[in-house]
């Protein structure tokens, strides 16, 4: 259930892969493109939003720049909807892929959606990681739909929504083999350094994941975000129940620097969540009324977004919209997050529970759950 139970970040997973600083040049063609249809190129570079924008002529279309590492790009055909709200059930034509410093071709005939490419080794090897992962990704849409047919009634059954719950975390371990399977039959692909990131902070396949990791290629290793893997593969260690929360420092909208260690000498819920993800924003009104009963009494939230650049805006929306009073973060890298990879963070919403020590005591408490244990803290503790 990506929609329904968790936000994954199996489609969301942005490269910090550095290579020479180089020139990218998009040359398009989509025959049923009409003369002066705009096209938005939209990506993501170090917590920054870039936007380039371009007309169609013959059905063609070019776009240049500069990049020093690849980034996980969108192209959008008439609008960008992060500039341009979306209405109601609108529903654009656009692609998410790798944007290198190379000469990239892409042809399609009618849609976006069914571009083929020319001239990009990373997209060509991600066409080739996506179709490996196919047989999951139907099994995780036909898991969906059956948790979205359910009556109201029975989605909310906390036995029922548990089953779902692992359901779906046997079809993640199964995508976590694909992505190891990549990275042992592609030791020199950036696709497989990708992958391997996304499944270096899982407990289950840690043997595994160090495997895959110590066949890859020097180069590969030698990148930012190889030499963040062993960091991640250390995470599901460092952040068990009983171990010290790792500190971080991270900036709130108004660039204030915040760090975790800030709050020791309270019980702190460290929650992991987006403006996008809908699972999180269904869970804060929970969050919203465990602050309020037992704030005074000494339990504080540090909201941590993995929002990017271009969803800034939204983040800061979506606080105020959701009543969020305690304090909020981020670096506005996504899933590109230091703070997710340090804590092994590839689904939201996520939380860990630190005491006032600053030591984890409980991880991914939602609804009443995380009521339970509270009340066990500051009610049934101070009334023996």
């Amino acid at each position: 259930m990506r929609t329904s139970l968790r936000c994954l970040s199996l489609f969301l997973l942005l490269p910090i892969l550095t290579f020479a600083q180089g020139h990218y040049i998009i040359r398009g063609k989509v025959d049923q493109l009409e003369d002066g249809s705009k096209l938005f190129l939209v990506y993501n570079n170090d917590g920054v939003s870039f936007v380039d924008s371009t007309a169609a002529k013959d059905g063609r279309f070019t776009f240049k720049g500069q990049l020093g590492y690849p980034v996980y790009s969108t192209l959008y055909l008439h609008k960008n909807p992060y500039r341009t709200k979306l209405q109601p059930n609108e529903k654009l034509d656009y692609i998410r892929f790798y944007l290198e410093a190379a000469q990239i071709g892409m042809n399609a005939k009618d849609s976006l959606k069914n571009i083929v490419w020319n001239g990009s080794k990373l997209n060509t090897e991600n066409v080739e990681l996506q179709e490996m992962k196919k047989t999951v990704d139907n099994k995780f849409d036909a898991l969906n739909k059956e948790f979205a047919k359910l009556p109201p009634e029975q989605q909310k059954d906390s036995v029922i929504f548990a089953q779902f719950v692992m359901r779906e975390k046997n079809l993640m371990d199964e995508n976590y083999s694909v992505y190891l399977d990549f990275a042992r039959s592609h030791p020199d692909s950036y696709i497989s350094v990708i992958g391997l990131s996304f499944v270096a902070g899982q407990e289950k396949f840690y043997a595994s994941a160090k495997s895959a990791y110590d066949g890859l290629s020097n180069r590969l290793k030698e990148s930012p975000l190889g030499k963040v893997i062993p960091l991640q593969l250390q995470a599901q260690f460092k952040t068990k129940v009983g171990q010290q929360a790792p500190d971080l420092t991270l900036n709130n909208p108004a660039g204030k620097a915040i760090k975790i260690s800030d709050y020791l000498g309270k019980y702190l819920l460290l929650d992991f969540w987006a403006s996008w993800c809908g699972p999180c924003r269904a869970e804060n009104p929970n969050l919203v009324k465990a602050y309020q009963k037992y704030h005074d009494k000494g339990f504080e939230i540090l909201g941590i977004s993995l929002d990017d650049a271009a969803r800034k805006d939204a983040w800061v929306e979506a606080i105020k919209k959701d009543n969020l009073l305690w304090p909020q973060v981020s670096d506005l890298k996504g899933w590109d997050s230091l703070a997710a990879k340090i804590y092994g963070i590839n689904a939201i919403p996520a939380s860990f529970l630190l005491d006032p020590e600053g030591r984890i005591i409980a991880r991914d408490l939602r609804g009443d759950d995380l009521h339970d244990l509270l009340k066990k803290i500051f009610i049934d503790r101070s009334n023996p």
